[in-house]
């Protein structure tokens, strides 16, 4: 049945090249020259196909900008009034003396009606082909309240995601355990992700152009974990990008330059942070003291389908308290290094691609240093990887892949060696961890029988070793998506646009705009959607320190069969809308995160253990023991989101979560310490004149379960509300920028639970 539509579009008119200057027009001499560039103001970009327009003597000549922001225009001689127009910017005004025979050359600045650091423009067509993905982009992943900019904070505010603690960037994707989510970059698992655990993150905001969240179903290319999926990709660098960036707060102090590097056809990229939090901290208290830093060095060579990259990072942490001897009563006693966590990581990588044909190869290789106290841990590793794709024709993609890995730890301590206990559990740990490694091979196909209809199976196989077990796990993985049709909401009349980004909350391969009525049909379009999959990992600990993110193999490994079911509804005028169900059977389930107690009637045993294997038994083979026992676990809800994407518009979303996760005790099943049965995430931006941006974030999230004398978590704890606030600006300068921002986190004060 036809319906009506309206269809925005831009068509730019563009003159054909003039011919090459005469002497004379129309009975004037045009003995003059006048050429030059004209670039964006404050951030120094070309800008191209901008009209500049001459009036000499009630005579006007006009020409248009190239790619590099370059014209050339010739003019008689005498007092000429220029004139800018170019789309998105403001009007430009200046006036040239031309003389005769004398060649002016001249830089203009034209300003940009609203400076958007982070767009950029892709021309495609869309496609949608994960089950369950969410990609923020631009403003959405520095900008929201509460985040302080960090692009992988803002996953908090995501649908099925919870926290073990407001400020503390523990997430509890879906109802799993902190430990079986994974924070990536570019697909690579980073040993220490945000600097003192819960401070900034390791990598310098600028390189992450977006970020990808995956609540469950991740595509085979992602292994290792049970839970969700946190990868930051970074892009590469344009060959002509300049960029100095500086940015100091009351935390810390870092910086970023980007300069191509002619000689070798490639662009560097230099950044590093220095964090004195141990100046506030001195303000409380002299017996501790806490300070970081990291830093990014980055060549990228080639192009986007044929390149190179060579990437180096890594990152320090040290906390300071008194020295061993110092007196307890001294209020400034001399203070010592008691725990220091750092990594560091070189990332070379290769990619070609040629016909239908792409191939990637990558090899990760780096450092990772935990010392506490007399206890050392060093681990080095050595990760490559090869992958392919193959597109046979417009309807089917196979991807096939092999990875690798090899890690070699080593733990040693200054405390005298005690003897043998032949029944204790951890006496063997540092020979079980000496020598992991392990090797995957995967494979899917991305198929489209019909435009309807996409079909995506996959499997990935593992094999994992270390010193005293090998383990093998395959993951077979199915998602498929059908397009229902394209509707017409009421009251959402509005042109059907696509927004640049990923299309509502699934992602794309692609981002940008489509073209005609597939773009409309895109921005309006119904998906069903449904997958399952069996996802392993091996046992490791809930907190991200170098060095100890796999534990011994003979724990077994973890092991999660997840499914899901939803649909989703184009809205048009960048609106989406989003609902899906999810069923997630854990067995095993092991190292859980908990804090409750069994019984009020006992003291409360801590998940935290001495894994020096030099150290004092002290009951910690029992608390070891229980730590490792394995368990079964589900969890099952509902997910709702709201989206309003837009380039230059408000945008935000509206996430809410019906969620239960419990854990078997004893045969029965009760609630996880974590559980939380309501989650609701109110994000909203909006852009003001002048360069001034107001954003605003809501968080409720319900109380978590508490033991009580009725039995294990029979109770709930109180509801947690968080109201924060950001504002920021950009002031445009000729050659420069400076943002500032204010970011209120907890706006009302309003109290957290954190043991119930």
């Amino acid at each position: 049945k036809p319906v009506a539509v309206a269809i925005a579009f831009t068509h730019t008119f563009m003159p054909p090249p003039p011919p090459p200057p005469t002497p004379m027009e129309a009975g004037v001499r045009l003995d003059g020259h006048l050429s030059g560039r004209i670039v964006e103001k404050g951030t120094r970009a070309p800008a191209a196909s901008v009209s500049v327009a001459a009036e000499v003597d009630g005579k006007r000549y006009r020409a248009f900008t190239d790619r590099k922001g370059r014209f050339a225009l010739a003019l008689p001689s005498g007092e000429a009034r220029i004139t800018l127009h170019g789309a998105g910017y403001l009007p430009f005004l200046q006036r040239e003396e031309i003389k005769a025979d004398e060649a002016v050359k001249v830089a203009y600045y034209i300003e940009r009606e609203r400076y958007d650091p982070y767009e950029i423009v892709v021309f495609g067509k869309q496609r949608r082909e994960e089950l369950s993905r969410i990609t923020l982009r631009g403003p959405e992943i520095r900008q929201v309240p509460g985040t302080f900019g960090d692009p992988f904070r803002v996953v908090a505010t995501l649908p099925g995601v919870s926290s073990v603690m407001s400020l503390l960037p523990m997430p509890v994707v879906r109802g799993a355990s902190p430990g079986s989510t994974g924070f990536l970059l570019d697909g690579t698992r980073i040993p220490l992700l945000f600097h003192m655990l819960g401070g900034p993150s390791v990598i310098h905001p600028y390189f992450i152009e977006e970020v990808r969240f995956y609540p469950g179903g991740a595509p085979v290319i992602y292994g290792g974990y049970t839970a969700g999926i946190i990868d930051g990709r970074t892009r590469r660098a344009r060959a002509d990008e300049v960029v100095i960036d500086a940015d100091i707060n009351l935390l810390q102090t870092g910086g970023l330059v980007r300069v191509p590097v002619k000689a070798i056809g490639a662009t560097l990229t230099v950044a590093g942070r220095v964090g004195y939090p141990g100046v506030i901290l001195s303000l409380a208290t002299k017996q501790a003291s806490l300070s970081y830093w990291d830093y990014q060095l980055r060549l990228d060579g080639g192009n986007a389908r044929s390149g190179w990259t060579v990437f180096a990072f890594g990152a320090w942490d040290e906390v300071k308290g008194p020295a061993e001897g110092s007196d307890p009563a001294d209020p400034e006693p001399p203070l010592e290094p008691v725990l220091q966590l750092g990594f560091h990581r070189l990332d070379l990588r290769a990619h070609h691609g040629k016909g239908r044909w792409d191939t990637t190869f990558r090899l990760v290789s780096g450092a990772d240093t935990t010392l506490t106290g007399p206890s050392n841990l060093t681990k080095w590793v050595v990760e490559p990887t090869a992958r392919a794709h193959f597109r046979p024709n417009d309807t089917l993609e196979l991807v096939g892949g092999v990875e690798g890995f090899f890690h070699d730890t080593d733990i040693t301590s200054d405390e005298p060696t005690p003897a043998p206990d032949p029944e204790a559990a951890n006496q063997d740990f540092n020979v079980a961890i000496k020598r992991i490694y392990g090797v995957t091979a995967l494979t899917e196909a991305l198929w489209r029988p019909t435009p309807r209809w996409l079909l995506r199976p996959g499997v990935r196989v593992d094999y994992r070793a270390d010193g005293e077990t090998g383990l093998f796990a395959a993951d077979p993985r199915f998602a498929a998506r059908y397009r229902v049709g394209v509707l017409t909401w009421p009251g959402l009349a509005g042109p059907a646009t696509s927004t640049g980004n990923d299309g509502g909350s699934s992602g794309g391969g692609g981002s940008g705009s489509g073209s005609g009525s597939d773009a409309v049909d895109d921005a309006r379009a119904t998906w069903v959607k449904a997958g399952i999959g069996v996802f392993h990992q091996p046992p490791r600990l809930f907190l991200p320190l170098p060095g100890l993110d796999t534990l011994p193999l003979r724990f077994g490994l973890l092991q999660a069969i997840q499914s899901s079911i939803g649909a989703e509804f184009g809205l048009g005028d960048g609106f989406s809308f989003n609902v899906e169900g999810y069923y997630n059977h854990m067995d095993p389930v092991v190292f859980d995160l908990e804090i409750n107690p069994a019984s009020v009637v006992q003291q409360a045993q801590t998940s935290l253990v001495n894994l020096d294997p030099t150290a004092p038994d002290s009951g910690a083979d029992a608390a070891f023991d229980r730590l490792f026992a394995a368990q079964k676990g589900r969890a099952m809800g509902l997910e709702f989101m709201l989206r309003k994407q837009s380039r230059s518009g408000p945008y935000g979303w509206v996430s809410y979560t019906l969620s239960l996760s419990e854990r078997e005790k004893s045969g029965t099943y009760a609630p996880y310490d974590f559980d939380r049965t309501h989650l609701l995430n109110v994000v909203a931006g909006l852009q003001l004149p002048r360069n001034w941006d107001l954003g605003l974030r809501l968080q409720y999230q319900s109380g978590k379960p508490a033991t009580t004398t009725y039995g294990y978590n029979t109770a709930r704890g109180d509801s947690f509300v968080r109201v924060d606030v950001r504002v920021d600006k950009r002031a445009v300068y000729k050659k420069w920028l400076f943002d500032f921002y204010v970011d209120v986190t907890n706006i009302a004060l309003l109290p957290e639970e954190i043991f119930p």
